[in-house]
């Protein structure tokens, strides 16, 4: 009895072995399609990464309820993205709005170069959860002094070449990228994708690895 049951669960292990095949490895690197999971840009966005880094941007827009969703999903890119990636985000400037929104990310990054006083997530949270109406550059002032930023570094930042020059690479990146909604994510100026794209945020942060270490080779 026990050789016949012994033979019988031979014979099953075997069926559902060649029913399953073989299962990769979970640390296989997964291929994804161009067209489907990612776009080639022609021409490429320039980068202003580092020599031997890989630069990876986000568009966004802080009025776009899908890029404070996606927030989460950048903060874990970032705890584990690797050593030679070097992260950026870029305001998209498709409507006037838009491009006011882009001037305060930068007088904002301005005053918070590292982001300790988390300027980023507090102009979000006005935006979106406050209903906060940032839109000219009074508006800006008193939202930069409300939580406490020197008012004659916000001016000196609105009146800087500096800015000047962020609002042209802005601009620069929306054009090449080809975008025509945010949020969407550019690997190292070549290629453009975005949750939309690929379906769900855990697939968008694969296809990100995925491009990078394409880069990286």
């Amino acid at each position: 009895m026990k050789k016949v049951f012994g033979h019988t669960l031979g014979l099953v292990m075997t069926i559902l072995l060649v029913l399953t095949g073989c299962v990769p490895e979970s640390g296989q690197a997964q291929e994804f399609k161009e067209g489907t999971d990612y776009v080639t840009l022609s021409p490429a966005v320039p980068v202003q990464a580092a020599e031997g880094k890989i630069e990876v941007t986000e568009l966004f827009w802080y009025g776009c309820p899908h890029c404070l969703h996606l927030e989460p999903t950048i903060g874990k890119f970032l705890k584990n993205k690797p050593a030679n990636v070097e992260f950026r985000r870029v305001p998209a400037t498709l409507s006037p709005r838009w491009a006011f929104h882009a001037r305060l990310f930068y007088v904002g990054q301005m005053l918070d170069p590292d982001g300790s006083k988390n300027v980023h997530t507090k102009i979000f949270d006005a935006i979106q959860k406050q209903r906060r109406r940032i839109d000219n550059d009074d508006a800006l002032r008193r939202f930069f002094t409300d939580h406490r930023l020197n008012i004659d570094q916000v001016n000196n930042a609105l009146k800087s070449m500096e800015l000047t020059t962020m609002m042209s690479r802005a601009d620069e990146v929306g054009k090449l990228s080809k975008a025509d909604s945010v949020p969407v994510i550019i690997v190292n100026g070549k290629y453009r994708t975005s949750p939309s794209m690929v379906g769900n945020e855990e697939k968008l942060l694969q296809v990100i690895d995925y491009l990078v270490k394409r880069e990286s080779k």
